[in-house]
């Protein structure tokens, strides 16, 4: 299904519709700061929610999109879904970590700067985890794990499509090295799988846990430089220890990423 859906026609009707909500910016919000959490609401509803949602909708209207998004199954995966969601997150935490404690070294104002939460009113917080937890998230699978990841295998490899859709999905987050892994974890589930509700659950839940709960353990919760040093040693640990787990579980699941070419190696063998 994803395989022969256009990368080029998605990224061109992105543009469209981008000018078009550029137009609406200027005579809708009255040219409003583009810093205005106003602004940020509309340009993130609009390319992380209206536009995928059409987009997909026209793509997959002659087709069941129960075929990659099904219920059948889902429960027997609760527990891995829950697993990945706590390593990923301890993972996630301990690279931003390690990338703020460098960074300290180099950019300190720049560091600072990044431990300033954005100052928004409940209205304001609740659109914006909305957006982020639920609309985003799902757009992003079916973006990075649906289009990207099926069409670029199709064009290369499957471990070449796995490995382009998750550095350009690490590169359009603050967390790169963090994204990366945890695009690259949510590739493999939904190759051993074929059911991208399952990358979608993890993605909403993750995005969720890490907007409204609370710093915890206390070590995570690093707002200035000087917490960076302080708790060097636990964000460290944490880090090795979530990155083990990682390794381990991509190590038993890789062969997933390899059977679709083992599969055509095969009957190209057969045919000869």
């Amino acid at each position: 299904m994803f395989e022969l859906m256009s990368i080029r026609n998605f990224l061109l009707s992105g543009i469209i519709f981008f000018c078009a909500l550029v137009l609406g910016y200027i005579f809708i919000l009255d040219k409003r700061s583009i810093d205005d959490p106003i602004s940020y609401l509309y340009f993130n509803y609009g390319l992380l929610g209206f536009f995928p949602l059409i987009w997909f909708f026209f793509q997959l209207k002659k087709q069941k999109i129960a075929s990659v998004v099904y219920t059948k199954g889902f429960i027997q995966h609760i527990p891995i879904v829950l697993l990945l969601i706590v390593i990923l997150f301890s993972f996630s935490s301990g690279t931003v970590w390690l990338t703020d404690y460098i960074l300290s070294f180099i950019i300190p104002d720049y560091v600072e700067e990044s431990f300033i939460e954005e100052d928004l009113n409940g209205m304001q917080f609740l659109l914006s985890a909305v957006q982020s937890c639920v609309i985003g998230a799902a757009a992003e699978e079916f973006i990075f794990r649906g289009l990207l990841l099926k069409r670029l295998a199709s064009k290369t490899t499957v471990l070449m499509g796995t490995i382009l859709s998750s550095l350009l999905f690490g590169i359009l987050h603050y967390d790169i090295i963090g994204s990366f892994v945890f695009g690259f974890i949510m590739s493999i589930l939904y190759l051993k799988s074929g059911n991208l509700l399952l990358p979608i659950t993890i993605h909403i839940l993750y995005n969720t846990a890490v907007t409204i709960l609370p710093e915890f353990p206390k070590f995570t919760n690093i707002t200035t430089i000087s917490d960076l040093h302080t708790y060097m040693i636990p964000n460290l640990i944490m880090l090795l220890l979530s990155a083990l787990i990682l390794t381990m579980y991509i190590k038993r699941n890789i062969k997933n990423i390899f059977s679709s070419e083992i599969k055509i190696f095969q009957n190209r063998k057969s045919m000869l």
